[in-house]
């Protein structure tokens, strides 16, 4: 398994040992413990960038995933990216009853789960899944 790690806003202390533990327990809990991914923590404005360009929309959302194509046969498959917005996270943090880092470890599942297929807004039946 690998994980690459970014984060453009150096105001931020990120506990990156939290987030890959993380994303190791959830990787192996979906049974693709060898799967890699990439994470982004990006401020207001690249969010913003990246949800206008790829989703028409012209807002700055909490998380994004992109899925990787996978390769035919690949022993350790690149699931994709997943790029969560920091400031987002910590202002929505309290609606969901969450401490910054709390939040930033739920964007970080949500992210994964979309990386892996799960998608809410498909239907409510995927987005229940998703919630369990």
């Amino acid at each position: 398994m690998a994980i690459w790690f970014h984060s453009s806003l150096r105001q931020w202390h990120i506990r990156t040992r939290a987030l890959i533990r993380l994303t190791e327990s959830v990787l192996t809990l979906a049974k693709h413990p060898t799967a890699s991914l990439s994470l982004s923590l990006v401020g207001t404005s690249r969010m913003r960038q990246l949800n206008r360009t790829y989703r028409n929309r012209d807002y700055a959302t909490d998380v994004l995933a992109f899925p990787a194509d996978p390769l035919k046969g690949q022993m350790d498959p690149f699931l994709g990216d997943v790029v969560i917005c920091l400031p987002t996270a910590q202002a929505q943090a309290a609606t969901f009853g969450n401490t910054p880092d709390q939040e930033l470890l739920r964007l970080l599942i949500h992210g994964i789960l979309h990386l892996l297929g799960y998608d809410h807004e498909r239907s409510s039946q995927e987005a229940a899944r998703m919630r369990r």
